[in-house]
């Protein structure tokens, strides 16, 4: 499976170029969840 798999990893390359802009969307989305994971250990505190 892993010879198998080689053509499909050559097949994600643009999947990857394309989901470049996605991670940027995903930064402030991260940025909340920390704020929230502050709020909750200080809630723990």
């Amino acid at each position: 499976m892993t010879n198998y798999q080689s053509p499909i990893t050559n097949h994600q390359l643009p999947i990857t170029n394309y989901q470049s802009p996605i991670t940027n969307y995903q930064l402030p989305i991260t940025n909340y969840q920390l704020l929230v994971q502050q709020r909750k250990a200080l809630n723990l505190l």
